[in-house]
């Protein structure tokens, strides 16, 4: 009779072990698909926003409200790479033309977890620029003439440029247990093959 109760409390504990281990795993696995649902969440919201920005600033690219200012065709970007633009136009409707440039920094963020997110950087003018730290992990541009011909990079004031292809990738700024690269979640690609300003196409 002894050995039969001591067998049932092994038993109990054995099983009770079992479902706290279960139960153990499944709030582990719920705190994951928190994280990653938040972790996606953040992504898309960034990426809008980064899209927002980027298409108000190219839409504007040779613009000047004052048409005795406007570029001549060979002036209007000013120089251009696969993540570095500069284009002029007149960003506050004033009849003043700017200098605007977008570019991807070159080295990983200090203090942010995911080593492929870098800096998106805008600036106007000579003021400093406005950097983003939004998990972009690319930024990448690819020009094109008339014709739909690509235009060799890196170049200065081209007037065959005239569309631009952008590709921007956003990933998380921190993953869960530290994985990154992973192609397959948590991240968003958008690019835009027709991303210029029409009046480009009036030249």
């Amino acid at each position: 009779m002894g050995s039969t109760v001591l067998l049932d409390i092994i038993s109990s504990s054995i099983i009770s072990g079992l479902l706290l281990l279960s139960a153990l795993r499944m709030n582990e696995q719920a705190r994951v698909n928190t994280f990653d649902s938040q972790s996606s969440l953040t992504v898309q919201q960034n990426l809008t926003s980064i899209i927002q920005n980027v298409e108000y600033d190219f839409r504007k690219i040779g613009y000047c409200s004052n048409p005795n200012l406007q570029p001549i065709n060979s002036m209007y970007i000013v120089r251009g790479d696969t993540s570095d633009v500069t284009f002029v136009a007149d960003m506050s409707d004033n009849g003043t033309l700017d200098t605007v440039r977008w570019y991807l920094g070159t080295t990983a963020i200090p203090g942010t977890a995911n080593p492929n997110v870098r800096m998106l950087y805008r600036r106007v003018n000579s003021g400093r620029p406005f950097a983003s730290n939004l998990g972009v992990t690319q930024f990448k541009l690819k020009y094109f003439n008339s014709l739909g011909q690509v235009v060799p990079t890196p170049f200065s004031a081209p007037s065959t440029a005239k569309l631009i292809e952008m590709t921007l990738r956003v990933e998380p700024v921190a993953a869960y247990g530290g994985t990154y690269g992973d192609t397959t979640k948590n991240f968003s690609v958008w690019r835009q093959t027709r991303l210029i300003s029409r009046n480009l196409n009036a030249r």
